[in-house]
Protein backbone atom coordinates (compact mmCIF):
# COMPACT_ATOMS: atom_id res chain seq x y z
CA UNK A 1 0.00 0.00 0.00
CA UNK A 2 1.26 3.46 -0.85
CA UNK A 3 1.64 5.73 2.14
CA UNK A 4 -0.24 9.02 2.02
CA UNK A 5 0.65 12.24 3.80
CA UNK A 6 -1.58 14.85 5.39
CA UNK A 7 -2.36 17.82 3.19
CA UNK A 8 -5.09 20.37 2.65
CA UNK A 9 -6.23 21.85 -0.67
CA UNK A 10 -6.13 25.64 -0.79
CA UNK A 11 -8.92 28.11 -1.51
CA UNK A 12 -8.59 30.02 -4.75
CA UNK A 13 -7.13 33.21 -3.29
CA UNK A 14 -4.52 31.23 -1.38
CA UNK A 15 -3.67 29.23 -4.51
CA UNK A 16 -2.78 32.47 -6.27
CA UNK A 17 -0.56 33.47 -3.34
CA UNK A 18 1.16 30.08 -3.48
CA UNK A 19 1.53 30.42 -7.25
CA UNK A 20 3.19 33.79 -6.81
CA UNK A 21 5.58 32.45 -4.18
CA UNK A 22 6.51 29.54 -6.41
CA UNK A 23 7.22 31.88 -9.28
CA UNK A 24 9.54 33.97 -7.11
CA UNK A 25 11.61 30.85 -6.64
CA UNK A 26 12.69 30.99 -10.28
CA UNK A 27 14.50 33.73 -12.14
CA UNK A 28 12.79 36.08 -14.56
CA UNK A 29 12.59 35.24 -18.23
CA UNK A 30 11.85 37.74 -20.95
CA UNK A 31 8.11 38.44 -21.38
CA UNK A 32 6.77 37.21 -24.72
CA UNK A 33 4.18 38.43 -27.17
CA UNK A 34 3.25 35.61 -29.58
CA UNK A 35 5.70 32.81 -30.27
CA UNK A 36 5.35 29.95 -32.74
CA UNK A 37 7.17 26.82 -31.59
CA UNK A 38 8.23 24.65 -34.49
CA UNK A 39 9.59 21.18 -35.07
CA UNK A 40 11.38 21.04 -38.42
CA UNK A 41 9.31 22.80 -41.06
CA UNK A 42 5.97 22.02 -39.48
CA UNK A 43 4.41 24.36 -36.92
CA UNK A 44 3.45 22.25 -33.89
CA UNK A 45 2.15 24.67 -31.30
CA UNK A 46 1.62 28.34 -30.68
CA UNK A 47 2.50 30.03 -27.44
CA UNK A 48 -0.13 32.69 -26.81
CA UNK A 49 0.51 35.69 -24.59
CA UNK A 50 -0.57 39.35 -24.78
CA UNK A 51 1.95 42.06 -25.51
CA UNK A 52 1.04 43.78 -22.23
CA UNK A 53 1.98 42.44 -18.83
CA UNK A 54 -0.76 40.02 -17.70
CA UNK A 55 0.05 38.50 -14.34
CA UNK A 56 -0.82 34.81 -14.12
CA UNK A 57 -2.36 34.63 -17.58
CA UNK A 58 -3.89 31.19 -18.22
CA UNK A 59 -4.68 30.55 -14.57
CA UNK A 60 -7.89 29.41 -16.28
CA UNK A 61 -8.47 28.54 -19.95
CA UNK A 62 -11.41 27.63 -22.19
CA UNK A 63 -12.04 27.00 -25.86
CA UNK A 64 -14.93 26.33 -28.21
CA UNK A 65 -14.83 26.51 -31.97
CA UNK A 66 -12.60 29.37 -33.05
CA UNK A 67 -12.78 31.13 -29.67
CA UNK A 68 -10.14 30.81 -26.94
CA UNK A 69 -10.13 32.50 -23.54
CA UNK A 70 -7.42 32.76 -20.89
CA UNK A 71 -8.01 34.30 -17.48
CA UNK A 72 -5.39 36.43 -15.74
CA UNK A 73 -6.76 36.99 -12.22
CA UNK A 74 -3.45 38.42 -11.03
CA UNK A 75 -3.48 41.29 -13.54
CA UNK A 76 -4.09 44.93 -12.60
CA UNK A 77 -3.57 44.59 -8.85
CA UNK A 78 -5.51 41.32 -8.91
CA UNK A 79 -8.63 42.97 -10.26
CA UNK A 80 -8.07 40.57 -13.15
CA UNK A 81 -8.45 40.38 -16.90
CA UNK A 82 -9.46 37.87 -19.54
CA UNK A 83 -7.79 37.66 -22.93
CA UNK A 84 -9.70 36.24 -25.88
CA UNK A 85 -8.31 34.94 -29.14
CA UNK A 86 -9.93 34.08 -32.45
CA UNK A 87 -8.07 31.17 -34.04
CA UNK A 88 -8.44 29.41 -37.36
CA UNK A 89 -6.22 26.36 -37.34
CA UNK A 90 -2.83 27.44 -36.02
CA UNK A 91 -3.42 31.08 -36.99
CA UNK A 92 -4.62 33.27 -34.10
CA UNK A 93 -5.51 36.95 -34.12
CA UNK A 94 -4.04 39.28 -31.51
CA UNK A 95 -5.41 38.96 -28.00
CA UNK A 96 -8.46 41.05 -27.09
CA UNK A 97 -8.56 41.98 -23.37
CA UNK A 98 -11.81 42.05 -21.40
CA UNK A 99 -12.11 43.93 -18.10
CA UNK A 100 -15.48 45.27 -16.87
CA UNK A 101 -15.41 48.87 -15.69
CA UNK A 102 -16.62 48.03 -12.17
CA UNK A 103 -13.63 45.85 -11.20
CA UNK A 104 -11.64 46.69 -8.08
CA UNK A 105 -8.29 45.45 -6.82
CA UNK A 106 -8.57 41.91 -5.50
CA UNK A 107 -11.71 40.87 -7.42
CA UNK A 108 -9.81 38.07 -9.25
CA UNK A 109 -11.82 38.45 -12.44
CA UNK A 110 -10.69 35.61 -14.71
CA UNK A 111 -10.13 33.05 -11.96
CA UNK A 112 -12.57 30.83 -13.87
CA UNK A 113 -13.67 30.92 -17.52
CA UNK A 114 -16.00 28.85 -19.71
CA UNK A 115 -16.96 29.10 -23.39
CA UNK A 116 -19.98 27.85 -25.32
CA UNK A 117 -20.01 28.88 -28.98
CA UNK A 118 -20.44 32.68 -28.74
CA UNK A 119 -20.99 32.90 -24.98
CA UNK A 120 -18.21 33.44 -22.45
CA UNK A 121 -18.68 33.22 -18.66
CA UNK A 122 -16.04 34.68 -16.35
CA UNK A 123 -15.88 34.34 -12.57
CA UNK A 124 -14.75 37.08 -10.17
CA UNK A 125 -15.00 35.18 -6.86
CA UNK A 126 -13.50 37.84 -4.61
CA UNK A 127 -15.77 40.69 -5.72
CA UNK A 128 -17.86 40.90 -2.58
CA UNK A 129 -19.57 37.51 -2.25
CA UNK A 130 -18.56 36.84 -5.86
CA UNK A 131 -19.83 37.62 -9.34
CA UNK A 132 -19.95 36.16 -12.84
CA UNK A 133 -19.84 38.21 -16.03
CA UNK A 134 -21.40 36.82 -19.20
CA UNK A 135 -20.16 38.12 -22.55
CA UNK A 136 -21.49 37.38 -26.02
CA UNK A 137 -19.79 37.61 -29.41
CA UNK A 138 -21.63 39.15 -32.35
CA UNK A 139 -19.21 37.89 -34.99
CA UNK A 140 -16.87 40.82 -34.57
CA UNK A 141 -16.63 41.81 -30.89
CA UNK A 142 -17.28 40.62 -27.37
CA UNK A 143 -19.77 42.65 -25.31
CA UNK A 144 -21.01 42.28 -21.75
CA UNK A 145 -24.47 40.73 -21.71
CA UNK A 146 -25.08 40.54 -17.97
CA UNK A 147 -23.36 40.61 -14.61
CA UNK A 148 -24.72 37.84 -12.40
CA UNK A 149 -24.69 37.59 -8.62
CA UNK A 150 -26.15 34.93 -6.38
CA UNK A 151 -29.41 35.31 -4.50
CA UNK A 152 -29.28 35.69 -1.62
CA UNK A 153 -25.87 37.36 -1.61
CA UNK A 154 -23.92 36.07 1.39
CA UNK A 155 -20.40 37.15 2.38
CA UNK A 156 -17.62 34.69 1.76
CA UNK A 157 -19.42 32.44 -0.72
CA UNK A 158 -16.72 32.90 -3.40
CA UNK A 159 -19.45 32.66 -6.02
CA UNK A 160 -17.69 32.34 -9.39
CA UNK A 161 -14.76 30.21 -8.20
CA UNK A 162 -15.81 27.79 -10.95
CA UNK A 163 -18.08 28.31 -13.95
CA UNK A 164 -19.51 26.14 -16.73
CA UNK A 165 -21.71 27.40 -19.54
CA UNK A 166 -23.44 25.41 -22.27
CA UNK A 167 -26.01 26.97 -24.55
CA UNK A 168 -28.50 28.88 -22.41
CA UNK A 169 -27.52 27.27 -19.13
CA UNK A 170 -24.87 28.36 -16.64
CA UNK A 171 -23.57 26.58 -13.52
CA UNK A 172 -21.58 28.55 -10.97
CA UNK A 173 -19.65 27.13 -8.03
CA UNK A 174 -19.65 28.84 -4.62
CA UNK A 175 -17.40 26.70 -2.39
CA UNK A 176 -17.62 29.13 0.51
CA UNK A 177 -21.40 28.92 0.84
CA UNK A 178 -23.05 27.59 4.02
CA UNK A 179 -19.96 27.57 6.23
CA UNK A 180 -17.93 26.26 3.28
CA UNK A 181 -20.18 23.26 2.71
CA UNK A 182 -20.46 24.81 -0.75
CA UNK A 183 -23.18 25.17 -3.35
CA UNK A 184 -23.74 25.35 -7.09
CA UNK A 185 -26.08 27.93 -8.60
CA UNK A 186 -27.89 27.28 -11.87
CA UNK A 187 -29.00 30.04 -14.24
CA UNK A 188 -31.04 29.90 -17.45
CA UNK A 189 -31.07 32.41 -20.30
CA UNK A 190 -34.28 33.56 -21.96
CA UNK A 191 -33.53 35.94 -24.79
CA UNK A 192 -30.77 38.15 -23.42
CA UNK A 193 -31.66 37.78 -19.73
CA UNK A 194 -30.21 35.30 -17.26
CA UNK A 195 -32.21 34.27 -14.18
CA UNK A 196 -31.41 31.94 -11.32
CA UNK A 197 -33.33 28.67 -11.52
CA UNK A 198 -31.85 26.65 -8.67
CA UNK A 199 -29.27 26.40 -5.90
CA UNK A 200 -27.81 22.91 -5.51
CA UNK A 201 -26.33 21.36 -2.38
CA UNK A 202 -25.28 17.82 -1.57
CA UNK A 203 -27.75 15.71 0.35
CA UNK A 204 -24.97 14.90 2.83
CA UNK A 205 -23.53 18.43 2.89
CA UNK A 206 -21.18 19.16 5.75
CA UNK A 207 -19.30 22.27 6.78
CA UNK A 208 -15.97 22.53 4.99
CA UNK A 209 -16.72 20.19 2.03
CA UNK A 210 -16.19 23.03 -0.49
CA UNK A 211 -18.75 21.79 -3.03
CA UNK A 212 -18.48 23.92 -6.16
CA UNK A 213 -14.69 24.15 -6.13
CA UNK A 214 -14.95 22.74 -9.65
CA UNK A 215 -17.92 22.39 -11.96
CA UNK A 216 -18.75 20.93 -15.37
CA UNK A 217 -21.94 20.96 -17.42
CA UNK A 218 -23.17 18.70 -20.22
CA UNK A 219 -26.79 18.95 -21.40
CA UNK A 220 -29.01 18.21 -18.37
CA UNK A 221 -26.16 17.04 -16.12
CA UNK A 222 -23.94 18.98 -13.73
CA UNK A 223 -20.79 17.50 -12.19
CA UNK A 224 -19.18 19.34 -9.28
CA UNK A 225 -16.30 18.64 -6.94
CA UNK A 226 -16.20 18.79 -3.14
CA UNK A 227 -12.46 18.19 -2.58
CA UNK A 228 -12.61 18.66 1.18
CA UNK A 229 -15.37 16.08 1.75
CA UNK A 230 -14.57 13.28 4.19
CA UNK A 231 -16.54 10.31 5.49
CA UNK A 232 -17.81 10.32 9.06
CA UNK A 233 -14.79 8.48 10.43
CA UNK A 234 -12.51 9.51 13.27
CA UNK A 235 -9.61 11.54 11.87
CA UNK A 236 -10.73 11.38 8.23
CA UNK A 237 -10.19 14.57 6.20
CA UNK A 238 -10.10 15.93 2.65
CA UNK A 239 -10.63 12.64 0.81
CA UNK A 240 -12.92 14.43 -1.61
CA UNK A 241 -16.06 13.59 -3.55
CA UNK A 242 -17.83 14.60 -6.74
CA UNK A 243 -21.57 15.01 -7.11
CA UNK A 244 -23.78 14.52 -10.14
CA UNK A 245 -27.00 16.51 -10.46
CA UNK A 246 -29.50 15.84 -13.23
CA UNK A 247 -32.35 18.00 -14.46
CA UNK A 248 -35.58 16.02 -14.38
CA UNK A 249 -38.54 18.32 -15.00
CA UNK A 250 -39.51 20.36 -13.13
CA UNK A 251 -36.17 20.64 -11.32
CA UNK A 252 -32.69 19.38 -10.45
CA UNK A 253 -32.02 16.31 -8.33
CA UNK A 254 -28.86 14.70 -7.01
CA UNK A 255 -28.21 11.60 -9.06
CA UNK A 256 -24.99 10.29 -7.54
CA UNK A 257 -22.06 10.92 -5.27
CA UNK A 258 -18.88 9.72 -6.98
CA UNK A 259 -16.05 8.30 -4.89
CA UNK A 260 -12.92 6.50 -6.08
CA UNK A 261 -12.57 2.79 -5.41
CA UNK A 262 -9.43 3.51 -3.40
CA UNK A 263 -9.32 6.76 -1.42
CA UNK A 264 -7.09 8.25 1.22
CA UNK A 265 -7.07 11.23 3.55
CA UNK A 266 -5.86 14.37 1.83
CA UNK A 267 -6.41 13.12 -1.74
CA UNK A 268 -8.67 16.12 -2.60
CA UNK A 269 -10.58 14.06 -5.15
CA UNK A 270 -12.84 16.58 -6.92
CA UNK A 271 -10.27 19.37 -7.15
CA UNK A 272 -10.91 19.26 -10.91
CA UNK A 273 -13.80 17.77 -12.90
CA UNK A 274 -14.82 17.43 -16.53
CA UNK A 275 -17.93 15.95 -18.15
CA UNK A 276 -18.74 14.74 -21.65
CA UNK A 277 -22.13 13.09 -22.07
CA UNK A 278 -22.23 9.96 -19.90
CA UNK A 279 -18.52 10.08 -19.10
CA UNK A 280 -16.89 12.00 -16.26
CA UNK A 281 -13.32 12.48 -15.10
CA UNK A 282 -12.35 13.63 -11.62
CA UNK A 283 -8.86 14.71 -10.55
CA UNK A 284 -7.28 13.84 -7.19
CA UNK A 285 -4.00 15.77 -7.38
CA UNK A 286 -2.83 15.10 -3.84
CA UNK A 287 -3.33 11.33 -3.84
CA UNK A 288 -0.39 9.02 -3.15
CA UNK A 289 2.15 11.47 -1.75
CA UNK A 290 0.84 14.13 -4.15
CA UNK A 291 1.72 12.11 -7.23
CA UNK A 292 -1.96 12.45 -8.12
CA UNK A 293 -4.38 10.60 -10.35
CA UNK A 294 -7.52 11.06 -12.42
CA UNK A 295 -10.53 8.75 -12.24
CA UNK A 296 -12.88 8.07 -15.17
CA UNK A 297 -16.53 7.18 -14.55
CA UNK A 298 -19.20 6.00 -16.99
CA UNK A 299 -22.98 6.31 -16.62
CA UNK A 300 -25.47 3.64 -17.59
CA UNK A 301 -29.00 4.81 -16.88
CA UNK A 302 -28.79 6.50 -13.48
CA UNK A 303 -25.79 4.40 -12.31
CA UNK A 304 -22.20 5.67 -12.41
CA UNK A 305 -19.32 3.19 -12.34
CA UNK A 306 -15.58 3.76 -12.08
CA UNK A 307 -13.97 2.63 -15.34
CA UNK A 308 -10.33 3.62 -15.03
CA UNK A 309 -7.74 5.17 -12.78
CA UNK A 310 -5.30 7.19 -14.88
CA UNK A 311 -1.74 7.91 -13.79
CA UNK A 312 1.06 9.95 -15.29
CA UNK A 313 3.42 7.85 -17.43
CA UNK A 314 6.23 8.86 -15.06
CA UNK A 315 4.89 10.29 -11.81
CA UNK A 316 6.77 11.49 -8.74
CA UNK A 317 5.62 12.73 -5.34
CA UNK A 318 4.66 16.36 -5.62
CA UNK A 319 3.69 16.33 -9.32
CA UNK A 320 -0.03 16.83 -8.56
CA UNK A 321 -1.25 14.97 -11.64
CA UNK A 322 -5.01 15.61 -11.84
CA UNK A 323 -4.75 19.27 -10.83
CA UNK A 324 -6.61 20.04 -14.07
CA UNK A 325 -8.63 17.80 -16.39
CA UNK A 326 -10.38 18.32 -19.72
CA UNK A 327 -12.50 15.64 -21.39
CA UNK A 328 -14.12 15.54 -24.81
CA UNK A 329 -15.45 12.19 -25.94
CA UNK A 330 -12.58 9.75 -26.29
CA UNK A 331 -9.79 12.16 -25.51
CA UNK A 332 -8.64 13.62 -22.24
CA UNK A 333 -5.88 15.96 -21.07
CA UNK A 334 -4.65 15.86 -17.48
CA UNK A 335 -2.37 18.54 -16.05
CA UNK A 336 0.44 18.09 -13.52
CA UNK A 337 1.71 21.65 -13.01
CA UNK A 338 4.23 20.87 -10.28
CA UNK A 339 6.00 18.09 -12.20
CA UNK A 340 9.58 18.44 -13.45
CA UNK A 341 10.62 20.75 -10.63
CA UNK A 342 7.85 23.23 -11.32
CA UNK A 343 8.10 23.24 -15.09
CA UNK A 344 4.91 21.22 -15.11
CA UNK A 345 3.44 19.05 -17.83
CA UNK A 346 0.27 17.57 -19.19
CA UNK A 347 -0.61 14.19 -20.59
CA UNK A 348 -2.92 13.41 -23.47
CA UNK A 349 -4.99 10.22 -23.20
CA UNK A 350 -7.01 8.68 -26.02
CA UNK A 351 -9.29 5.65 -26.12
CA UNK A 352 -8.62 3.88 -29.43
CA UNK A 353 -9.97 0.45 -28.47
CA UNK A 354 -11.98 0.84 -25.30
CA UNK A 355 -9.00 1.46 -23.01
CA UNK A 356 -7.30 4.74 -22.16
CA UNK A 357 -3.79 5.09 -23.56
CA UNK A 358 -1.36 7.81 -22.50
CA UNK A 359 1.14 9.63 -24.64
CA UNK A 360 4.70 8.55 -23.92
CA UNK A 361 5.87 11.72 -22.19
CA UNK A 362 4.01 14.05 -19.80
CA UNK A 363 5.89 17.21 -20.79
CA UNK A 364 5.01 19.70 -23.49
CA UNK A 365 7.47 21.23 -25.92
CA UNK A 366 8.02 24.49 -24.08
CA UNK A 367 10.56 24.11 -21.26
CA UNK A 368 9.67 26.79 -18.72
CA UNK A 369 11.26 26.65 -15.25
CA UNK A 370 8.58 27.64 -12.78
CA UNK A 371 6.00 27.86 -15.56
CA UNK A 372 3.57 25.35 -14.03
CA UNK A 373 2.55 23.97 -17.42
CA UNK A 374 -0.83 22.27 -17.05
CA UNK A 375 -2.20 24.46 -14.26
CA UNK A 376 -5.25 24.69 -16.55
CA UNK A 377 -6.25 22.67 -19.61
CA UNK A 378 -9.04 22.65 -22.19
CA UNK A 379 -9.90 20.46 -25.16
CA UNK A 380 -12.52 20.34 -27.88
CA UNK A 381 -12.32 18.03 -30.89
CA UNK A 382 -8.71 17.99 -32.07
CA UNK A 383 -7.86 21.26 -30.32
CA UNK A 384 -5.94 21.64 -27.06
CA UNK A 385 -5.15 24.59 -24.84
CA UNK A 386 -2.73 24.29 -21.94
CA UNK A 387 -2.10 27.07 -19.41
CA UNK A 388 1.37 28.17 -18.26
CA UNK A 389 0.55 30.89 -15.70
CA UNK A 390 4.16 31.26 -14.53
CA UNK A 391 5.77 31.33 -17.95
CA UNK A 392 7.96 34.42 -17.53
CA UNK A 393 8.97 33.67 -13.96
CA UNK A 394 9.55 36.32 -11.30
CA UNK A 395 9.14 39.24 -11.01
CA UNK A 396 6.71 39.77 -13.91
CA UNK A 397 4.72 36.53 -13.66
CA UNK A 398 3.49 36.96 -17.20
CA UNK A 399 1.68 33.76 -18.15
CA UNK A 400 1.04 32.14 -21.51
CA UNK A 401 -0.94 29.31 -23.07
CA UNK A 402 0.08 26.60 -25.50
CA UNK A 403 -2.40 26.18 -28.36
CA UNK A 404 -2.62 23.30 -30.80
CA UNK A 405 -5.20 22.58 -33.45
CA UNK A 406 -5.77 19.57 -35.61
CA UNK A 407 -3.56 17.36 -37.76
CA UNK A 408 -0.01 17.78 -36.37
CA UNK A 409 0.50 15.83 -33.14
CA UNK A 410 1.19 17.99 -30.11
CA UNK A 411 2.36 14.97 -28.17
CA UNK A 412 4.30 13.15 -30.93
CA UNK A 413 7.00 10.85 -29.56
CA UNK A 414 10.26 12.71 -29.19
CA UNK A 415 8.96 16.15 -30.12
CA UNK A 416 7.86 17.12 -26.65
CA UNK A 417 11.21 16.07 -25.20
CA UNK A 418 13.20 18.68 -27.13
CA UNK A 419 14.86 21.14 -24.79
CA UNK A 420 13.11 19.80 -21.71
CA UNK A 421 16.26 18.63 -19.88
CA UNK A 422 16.44 21.87 -17.89
CA UNK A 423 13.15 20.86 -16.30
CA UNK A 424 13.90 17.23 -15.50
CA UNK A 425 14.82 16.54 -11.86
CA UNK A 426 17.96 14.44 -11.26
CA UNK A 427 16.09 11.28 -10.26
CA UNK A 428 14.20 11.28 -13.57
CA UNK A 429 17.38 11.82 -15.57
CA UNK A 430 19.02 8.88 -13.80
CA UNK A 431 15.96 6.69 -14.32
CA UNK A 432 16.01 7.52 -18.04
CA UNK A 433 19.68 6.54 -18.26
Amino acid sequence: MIERIATVALPLAQEIVVLRRLLHRFGALAPLALVVVTSGAVAQTQLLAPTEVAAELAYSVALDGSHLAAGAPGALMKSGRVYTYACIGQSCANAVPLAPVDLDAGDLFGAAVSLSINTLAVGAPEQGAGAVYVFTHDGANWSLQQKIVAAPVLPGERFGSSVAVEGDRLAVGAPGANAEAGAVYVFERAGVNWSQSDRLQATDASSGDALGSSVALSADTILTGAPQWAPVLAGAYSRGAAYVFEFVSPGWMQQARLLPTVAGDGDTFGHAVSLSGDRAVVGAPLADLRVGNAIVFERSGPVWTQQAQLLAPVGLPGDRFGWSVALDGDQLIVGAPFALEGCGGSTLFTRPAGSWVASTDPALSRASPGGLVGWSVATRGQSWLVGIPGYSGAPSHVGAALWRDSSDGLFNDGFEKAGIDVCVPPEKRLAAG
